[in-house]
């Protein structure tokens, strides 16, 4: 779910030193989405639905999930390859980057997914077993180009169990109960590209210590259509905002723009 669209993706999975004083993540369980927390199949399927889209794992593995190519690699054709795994194989992966079969998985985001509640695990696993079989299976990856061999090299490149080991107490400051549901969702998608503390990548993305500098309405106008202030044109984030953040519910964008303009402030 990871393998992002520009050359420049590749710092994205740079490694970040943990700081001194951050606090350990919060346990799963304890935040989730909205409408995590249901009664009955049908709700849950819809907000297992709506995270496929939260999450990214439509924009790698395509709209459908039925596979896409990212460079060397293949993003799985999900509604073939989850048929053969059990929901403990799914969570498994999931959180910890390591299929079944234990092969390497490179791009999977699976540092950010380790954070997942239950809840919301349990939504998403239920919709992705319920996917019917379409389209064709995944083709082997190709050889990495120079530009791979080079972050592999330089150890920017990792397999993602070697990210998910690296970056499991890296989290982004925990500043009070009241803001934990917006910590808890930087946590699950911000982080993939703004690095696990929110620091953000050398020259691919900014600290987000930046939203500090917006307004709730100009935050909304980011989060949903991709255009900051000052309607520069943004790349990826322009992309992430219409695909995915535009799904956020109102309140998770008020509670996201909260922790965000509360760790500004604190910096």
């Amino acid at each position: 779910m990871r393998l992002l669209r520009s050359a420049a993706a590749l710092l994205v999975l740079a490694g970040c030193s943990p700081e001194q004083g951050e606090r350990k993540a919060a346990e799963p369980d304890q935040v989730t989405f909205d409408g995590a927390v249901v009664s009955n199949a049908a709700a849950q399927a819809k907000h297992g639905e709506r995270l496929t889209w939260v999450l990214g794992c439509r924009g790698c593995h395509g709209k459908n999930l039925q596979g896409h190519r990212f460079y060397e690699r293949y993003a799985s054709n999900l509604t073939r390859e989850l048929p053969n795994y059990s929901k403990a194989e799914i969570e498994r992966v999931i959180r910890t980057g390591v299929p079944r079969d234990g092969r390497e998985l490179w791009g999977m985001p699976s540092d950010i997914f380790q954070h997942l509640s239950g809840a919301d695990m349990t939504a998403l696993i239920a919709e992705l077993r319920a996917l019917h079989p379409a389209g064709k299976r995944t083709q082997p990856p190709l050889p990495w180009t120079k530009d791979g061999r080079d972050e592999i090299a330089k150890g920017n490149l990792k397999p993602a169990a070697v990210f998910v080991r690296e970056r499991k107490t890296q989290t982004p400051v925990d500043l009070e109960p009241s803001l934990s549901r917006g910590r808890y969702i930087t946590m699950v998608t911000c982080a993939e590209c703004h690095g696990p503390q929110l620091k953000g990548v050398a020259k691919f993305t900014p600290d987000l210590i930046v939203a500090g500098g917006y307004t709730r309405e100009q935050f909304e106008t980011l989060i949903t259509t991709g255009v900051p202030v000052g309607s520069r044109k943004l790349g990826l984030m322009g992309e992430v905002a219409r695909e995915r953040f535009v799904h956020f519910t109102p309140h998770e964008r008020d509670a996201l723009y909260a922790y965000l303009r509360a760790r500004a402030e604190r910096e």
